[in-house]
């Protein structure tokens, strides 16, 4: 008897560890395709430039639902801002932007490794695209509202996302805490110059005639991170598309197409190049 537990020794706790990790590992699998898609790119952000991430860290609402709470009661509830949204509860077409709006930019950004620079939120207002600068300055030349070769290639990358929705635009100008020395020009002036060139920038394309609403500066009055206010994430222009009535209209299709790959994750992108090798003339 002794010779049989000694023939088969520990081997059975070795197995048992793998299995146990294996179970771990997918059940924390399974836990990530959970997470939004905001946390799934943060987390990804992290991995890639660490260093970089600590130094420019998104920041977003996160909103949690009191008990007897509704995400539309969320959405409705008035936050820091102008108080203008038109916005009365919850809507499939405003979902919908907000699915479209997010996955195209951050898909967009990822491919010019520009992702922790631009971020997408969901505000009582509307749709917020923030372009946020690091110590490098990253869509403007330093201390100037002069759009780099960099932020020019970002906001044509960002033109049709936004023309697509068919909204209104609202640019907004923000600064960090430190001020400029020993000169009348003031935060006041560089964030307003620099929503005016963002605006500028995007008519050029000649898709936003009478679509934009507002240009506003706000200087270092609405800090991103307030317990740092002299970091370079301070340094932002935010792109708002508003809520409520729209002067174009929204192009659905791409939309609802775009939604459809998402549902199938990798399969769907995969199907999708699929069917453009496919002959035109092939029967399927």
């Amino acid at each position: 008897m002794v010779g049989h537990a000694a023939h088969h020794g520990g081997s059975w706790k070795v197995a048992y560890a793998d299995f146990v990790t294996a179970m771990m590992a997918f059940f924390m699998v399974l836990w990530i395709m959970g997470l939004s898609d905001e946390t799934k790119a943060s987390i990804q952000g992290y991995f890639n430039d660490p260093a970089g991430f600590m130094k420019n860290p998104p920041h977003s609402q996160v909103v949690i639902p009191q008990p007897g709470e509704s995400r539309t009661m969320q959405k409705s509830a008035s936050t820091k801002g102008s108080g203008k949204s038109n916005f009365k509860g919850s809507d499939p077409d405003e979902e919908k932007d907000t699915s479209y709006v997010k996955h195209k930019v951050e898909t967009q950004m990822k491919k010019m490794k520009q992702q922790g620079h631009v971020i997408v939120t969901e505000t009582s207002e509307g749709i917020q695209i923030e372009f946020l600068e690091d110590v490098t300055s990253v869509f403007f030349e330093t201390g100037s509202a002069t759009i780099s070769p960099l932020g020019k290639k970002v906001i044509k990358e960002v033109v049709p996302i936004v023309k697509d929705t068919g909204r209104y635009l609202v640019l907004e100008g923000h600064t960090d805490l430190k001020p400029y020395a020993g000169t009348e020009y003031t935060n006041w002036d560089l964030s307003t110059q620099r929503a005016l060139a963002f605006q500028k920038e995007l008519a050029r394309s000649h898709q936003f005639d009478k679509r934009f609403k507002e240009v506003r500066g706000y200087g270092d009055t609405r800090l991103k991170f307030p317990k740092k206010p002299f970091a370079a994430g301070n340094r932002r222009v935010a792109l708002l598309l508003p809520w409520g009535k729209k002067p174009g209209k929204t192009n659905h299709v791409k939309i609802e197409n775009n939604a459809t790959r998402q549902s199938l994750g990798p399969k769907g992108n995969q199907m999708e190049n699929f069917l453009l090798q496919v002959p035109k003339d092939a029967h399927l």
